[in-house]
This record gives C-alpha cells, structure tokens and sequence, in this order.
C-alpha cells in the first residue's frame, strides 16, 4: 500500500486539513510474527491514533491490516474497538460483506469525493464512536454494517482535471516497488472496455481522462520538486487507448525523460507507439491477449483476432529490440483441450520469433479468477484438479517460457473465497493473522473452520440475489456482466448439446 497511489491520496488529502496530522504504517514483512506497528514519521505506536483509515486494493490486503491491528494492541472486530476503522478501494467496492464484522467504515467511491466529509463528520464527533457511525452512515456513498439499509451508491469526481493530485508523492526507499521507483501519473481512470473477466473495470467506471495539458502540468510541478527523478510510472487500467494519447508519450520524450508504461493493448501497437517507448527507455513490453483460441476471445470479449494478427503485433514490438511478456488466462468455464491446444501452437509460433532474434519472451499463466462484478460470479471457478492439469500441460509443452507456478492455483482459490462470499468472515481472518498470514496460513486456518467452497466452484445462480446487489456503480450498465453471462451461458449450453449429439 505503501507504493500505491491511493495511500498519497489519503495521506495528503488528509494533511491539508488544517484540523488533521496523519501518519503512515505498514507491515515490516507479508508472513510471520508481525512487530508492533509504530509509524514511519514519529514511531507512534498505532494503538495511540483516533482514526484508522485503509484501503485495500487485493483481498489477502484484509489479512495483513489485521496482523498490524493485532500485533499493535487494536482488537480487529469493531464492536470490541472503540477505534474507527475507515476502509475503501476496489475491493470493498465490490463486495465489504466478507469483512463487515472487522471495519467500521466502508466507502464505496473514490478519495477525492467522500473522504473530506467522511473527516468533516469524524471532526464532528470525534471520541463518540456511535455518534459518528450512525451519522457517517447517513452519506449515500458509505456502508457502515448494522446502519446502513438500503443502495449504497458510489461516489465518483466526474471531471478528475478539478481533482486534487499528489505531486509530492511517498517513495518507499526500502523495497522496490512493484513498477519501479518513479513520479507516479494518474493518466486516467477506470476502462472503456468491457472484457468480461475484469472487476476494475466495472467498480472504477466511469471512465474518465485527465487532459493533456493537465498532464503536462504535473509533470512540471514534479520536476521542480524533484528534478533528478526522471522515471514517470504511467497509472491506467488501459492507456494509450487513443491515438492522441501519444503526445504525453511524445511530452516525456521532449524532456528526457524515463517511462514505465502499463499493459499495452495490442491493436493499439504500432510503429509510432513503438518508436517513443523505446525513446523513453522502455525495455519490456507488457501484453495481456489473454488467449489466443476465437472462441475464448470472444466471451472473453477483448480482442476476436487469429494467431496470424497476435504474431504481427508481437513480432513488432521484437523487432524493435523489445523484450515482451505476455499474460494469459486459463481456466474459462467453457474451455477444453482444443482452445489449450491453440493457446500452446500460437504461443510456439509467437516465441519461436523471439528465439531467433535472441530476445527474451515470457508468459505468465493466471488462473480466471471469478469475481463480484462479472459475469464470472454466476459461474465459478474450475476445480483445482482441472486448473493443475491445465496448468501442467501449458508447462510441458512450454518449458523454460512460463513463469507461473502451481502455487498461484491455490492463492486463487483464496481470493476467490474472500471476494465471492456471502457472509462476515472477520473470526477466519483474525485466526488466519494469528497464524501469521499467506496461503500456509489460510489453509491452515480453513481445514479448522471447514470452510464452504460451493460459491467459489459453483458461483451464484442467475434468479439469485447477490450478495452485493445493495452496492450500485454508476455506469455498470456499460459493462453489461449479466448480459455477458447469458452469452456464455448460451454458448455453454449449445456446446453441451452438440457434445450429446
């Protein structure tokens, strides 16, 4: 979290109200005995703050906040804490059920709308916790468990060009972080594509972009503060999706300087892309087909395309010197050996390229797993039987070229299990943190509470109630997941007779 943009937006939005002084904590390591949580400005130890706000962006995240709580003196579960806890981020926004019986405060919406009059309200009647939840959960945008009825609506800044942004930003000077050191640009918001195994796409909508003028501007601004950090990281779900995009690309160039750029679209790769990614340094290219069988792409919907089309774009990016790593996903309730089988032939073809020009081309392998928000929640995920199986074919066939383990199979499982479930599971998740946390440590903990996997294999019913339906996302009408699941479902159903017959 420390690496994230989020926790800059929290931690300054915070800071510039004159009544507030917040400092940050972290875990010191994602497994083990936990050490008492100080902060990193003053060493307070947390069990000495007001407030605690979080947010939590990966479903293990959830384990980690309550080692901290735990190893700091903070009960976990918010009716024996007289401290709030105020948690956002993706996850919560798709589903806080799991958690309810742990957080106080679930915001469903983003930092520059709700966490001003959240504080406002917090001000108001700091030291009567009651007072401040039954108030709290009045706003339209948060779910306080116990007190909220009814729809919880998000809450989005529609024009981000009005938003505060975080030009001074926190660098983690300790641990690498996950793309690298570098001034960190929001260049926009949500996704404008619809692919069907995608949860951010639905919780972030709408989307939104920042100009490029605005852009420009930041840029600026954090070159005056820090003029010897060249390295911008580039923060999209999907970016350059336009072809006028590029002239930020073209900006940076301009002013030497260095660029991490996200997952890159495939149909949007092309020699001019190409030409300023190598100009910015840019080493790896990161592409997401996701599969390479037609039928998979197409209720997958991204890209409808044959190998033909993935190995031009690809041989592209390897002809400029790029290296280039490419995600799969594997898994599809509807696939069999003749959609792994065309996945393994392009992947061959695609590689074979880059052998012979001697760069480097890996693949990494992901379990789909199904999440809130998708279709996927009414379909499950396949067993760990099947995904092992699966998983072991891609390896024989492509040694040395996967990175993936097994491991991550079972990892899915659990995100999977915290994102779909039904019910509060703040008793696991506290034992699973006294445990000291990671896969050793849930299964662990699950064989004890015997834990119910039907959701995770079987997913939810189409006549069902979602759990989540009270949490409404404005726009997710523009990515129809149930409308996508009655694609698949159809299809699944017609394949099924055709294999009677």
């Amino acid at each position: 979290m420390i690496s994230s943009l989020a926790s800059d937006l929290i931690y300054f939005t915070l800071n510039n109200n004159p009544e507030i002084y917040a400092e940050r904590f972290c875990n010191k390591r994602l497994t083990g005995a936990e050490e008492e949580a100080r902060s990193i400005e003053t060493r307070s130890p947390l069990r000495d703050f007001d407030l605690i706000i979080t947010s939590i962006h990966y479903e293990p995240d959830i384990v980690n906040l309550v080692r901290l709580l735990q190893a700091s003196g903070v009960n976990p579960f918010r009716e024996a804490r007289q401290t709030p806890i105020i948690a956002g981020g993706p996850v919560v926004m798709a589903n806080p059920i799991p958690f309810s019986d742990l957080i106080d405060v679930f915001v469903i919406g983003e930092v520059e709308s709700s966490l001003d009059k959240i504080v406002e309200i917090w001000l108001q009647f700091k030291g009567d916790k009651k007072a401040f939840l039954e108030e709290v959960s009045k706003l339209s945008y948060v779910y306080v468990p116990g007190l909220t009825e009814g729809e919880v609506v998000k809450s989005y800044p529609a024009d981000l060009n009005a938003c505060f942004y975080p030009v001074r930003q926190i660098v983690n000077t300790k641990i690498e972080p996950v793309f690298g050191r570098g001034f960190k640009l929001e260049v926009n918001r949500g996704c404008m594509f619809a692919c069907s195994f995608c949860m951010e796409t639905r919780v972030m909508a709408p989307y939104r972009e920042r100009s490029l003028g605005l852009l420009k501007k930041l840029i600026e601004e954090h070159l005056t503060y820090n003029p010897g950090e060249k390295r911008v990281v580039l923060y999209s779900l999907s970016f350059p999706v336009r072809k006028d995009h590029l002239r930020i690309l073209e900006f940076m160039v301009e002013n030497n300087l260095i660029a991490s750029q996200p997952s890159i679209r495939l149909d949007l790769i092309n020699e001019e892309l190409l030409e300023l990614l190598r100009a910015l340094n840019q080493k790896t290219i990161t592409i997401a087909p996701e599969s390479f069988s037609l039928t998979t792409q197409k209720l997958f919907f991204k890209y409808v395309k044959p190998c033909e089309w993935f190995e031009e774009k690809i041989g592209a990016a390897l002809s400029k010197g790029f290296n280039v790593k490419i995600y799969l996903v594997y898994g599809a309730p509807w696939e069999g050996l003749e959609s792994i089988k065309e996945n393994i032939e392009c992947l061959k073809r695609v590689i074979s390229k880059a052998k012979g020009k001697r760069w480097r081309a890996v693949v990494s392998l992901n379990p789909l797993i199904p999440k809130p928000h998708t279709p996927f929640q009414y379909f499950g995920m396949k067993n760990m039987k099947e995904l092992k199986q699966v998983f072991k074919i891609y390896k024989e066939n492509l040694k040395g070229l996967v990175e993936s383990r097994a491991y991550d199979i079972e990892w899915s499982l659990m995100q999977a299990f915290l994102s779909l479930s039904e019910k509060p599971l703040g008793k696991l998740i506290a034992t699973w943190a006294e445990e000291g946390g990671g896969l050793h440590g849930f299964k662990k903990v699950a064989k004890g509470f015997n834990i119910d996997l039907s959701r995770v294999f079987n997913g939810y019913r189409f006549e069902e109630t979602l759990p989540w339906s009270f949490i409404k996302i404005p726009y997710e009408k523009s990515v129809p997941s149930r409308i996508q699941a009655e694609i698949i479902y159809s299809f699944m159903e017609k394949a099924r007779r055709l294999s009677r017959e």
